[in-house]
């Protein structure tokens, strides 16, 4: 029963986040001589993690970003309606639409990869 789905990024999942490295804390020398990687998240995976944390009607799930799930809904089925969540598909559809800058949760990863000093 959806009651009994845990939440996608409960509260425990903040606590494996990487730390955000500001401006102000960056010591150029050790960035500049620092070792370097990325770890990339499945996309399907992703993809069913975002929609089911940010769009899906799940009692225990959605509903973050929930503008952007009326603006689906109307965009692919033509229906002005706040009361109607899109289906997993319409929201793949909608990406493919819009290449994937729909909302900056879902912009593909190779988009994403920034040094701490702002640089890509």
């Amino acid at each position: 029963a959806p009651q009994d789905v845990y939440k996608v990024h409960g509260g425990l999942s903040g606590k494996n986040r990487m730390t955000y490295v500001r401006q102000f804390e960056l010591n150029v020398t050790a960035m500049e001589t620092a070792f370097s990687f990325t770890v990339l998240r499945n996309p399907w995976t992703r993809m069913v993690s975002g929609y089911r944390d940010k769009l899906s009607d799940e009692v225990t799930q959605g509903h973050d970003i929930r503008h952007l799930g009326i603006k689906i809904v109307k965009q692919i089925r033509g229906i002005d309606d706040a009361t109607l969540y899109p289906t997993f598909e319409e929201f793949l559809r909608y990406l493919v639409e819009h290449n994937g800058t729909a909302n900056p949760h879902f912009l593909p990863q190779h988009k994403n990869p920034v040094h701490p000093t702002g640089e890509v």
